[in-house]
């Protein structure tokens, strides 16, 4: 799908709920790329804008109150539309945005990133970080519309955030695609990114959401490397060198496959698979005896959390994982 697939559905959109005002929520970086991204629906609504500073640190409750004042202070109603356009910062944010103004207003995500177009545009989920930790405060608040991805987008996106996007992108093929897991290990290169990769991960986890929109259960499946991957980004953030979010998706893809393997769920032939995989494609930092309290620390406010112990989803084989499993701190040290 193209740029005009986008413009062409928000104006039938627009037009069908009578909108008259929409304000894009976007970041500096993309701003400079695509500033006039949606300039032709000035003809059909009253076009707005907001420009944060890129980066996760802009995912705060503070940016949240940020733009929440700029809406207030235009006297904006529940009229609006918010289009989100940008990576999975402003897609979270922008969707916690809309989801309190004026107790809800309508809005849409338009993801520029690999890692947005597979994970934080799908699945109506939002939030913000709090105090290092990732994604604390939060909602469920699903899109008005679910648009297609542009995929032309991806042309300007850094080296870095395509590499993030990809640590995304093997989550998806370790929990629902032994296929696709063994179509990239044919690459001994970084893999050129298919459309069709794209659109399995978006139906995979659309799916996913049907059956579990407000996460009670089958839908922690997609948290397949997100506990440790989370600790590590939060660590990181703590030391002063924060990491993209795939690029510490993709170590806690590591260490979930080798703690699958430890306690006897997944083969060892497959987390050999697995290991030599993810590092010949990303950095995976040692867990040092120092460090490992540390991470434990952090997983152990991970939301998903039930009582004393760390919930984990985990691998039975390449392209098949189960969820809600409870791990013990001791199981974590001997890894």
């Amino acid at each position: 799908m193209a740029k005009t697939d986008i413009i062409w559905q928000l104006f039938e959109h627009f037009r069908h709920q009578n909108i008259r005002k929409a304000v894009v929520l976007t970041d500096e970086n993309v701003e400079k790329c695509y500033s006039d991204y949606f300039s032709e629906l000035s003809e059909i609504v009253s076009l707005d804008k907001i420009v944060l500073p890129s980066g996760e640190k802009s995912k705060s409750i503070e940016t949240a109150i940020f733009v929440w004042n700029y809406l207030a202070d235009k006297q904006y109603d529940r009229g609006v539309f918010l289009l989100n356009f940008g990576g999975g910062m402003i897609c979270d944010l922008g969707g916690f945005v809309a989801s309190t103004y004026k107790r809800g207003i309508r809005f849409t995500n338009v993801p520029t990133t690999l890692l947005a177009m597979i994970d934080a545009a799908v699945g109506g989920k939002t939030g913000v970080n709090l105090q290092g930790l990732k994604n604390v405060v939060g909602t469920f608040y699903f899109p008005d519309i679910q648009l297609p991805t542009d995929v032309s987008l991806l042309g300007t996106l850094p080296q870095e955030e395509m590499h993030s996007g990809f640590g995304e992108l093997v989550k998806y093929a370790l929990i629902g695609s032994t296929e696709l897991f063994h179509e990239l290990c044919r690459s001994d290169v970084f893999p050129v990114i298919k459309p069709e990769y794209v659109d399995f991960c978006v139906k995979f986890k659309q799916e996913v959401v049907e059956k579990d929109p407000n996460d009670h259960d089958f839908r922690h499946i997609l948290n397949f490397g997100h506990t440790f991957g989370h600790a590590i980004e939060s660590y990181a953030m703590e030391m002063g060198k924060p990491i993209a979010h795939g690029l510490a998706v993709a170590q806690g893809l590591y260490y979930e496959s080798l703690l699958s393997a430890k306690i006897g769920h997944l083969p060892q032939d497959e987390w050999r698979k697995i290991a030599d995989f993810l590092t010949k494609h990303f950095e995976i930092m040692p867990i040092t005896k120092e460090i490992k309290p540390k991470l434990i620390n952090y997983m152990q406010n991970d939301k998903k959390n039930q009582h004393t112990e760390i919930n984990f989803t985990l691998l039975d084989h390449i392209g098949h994982a189960t969820y809600n499993h409870q791990i013990l701190d001791s199981t974590l040290n001997n890894l």
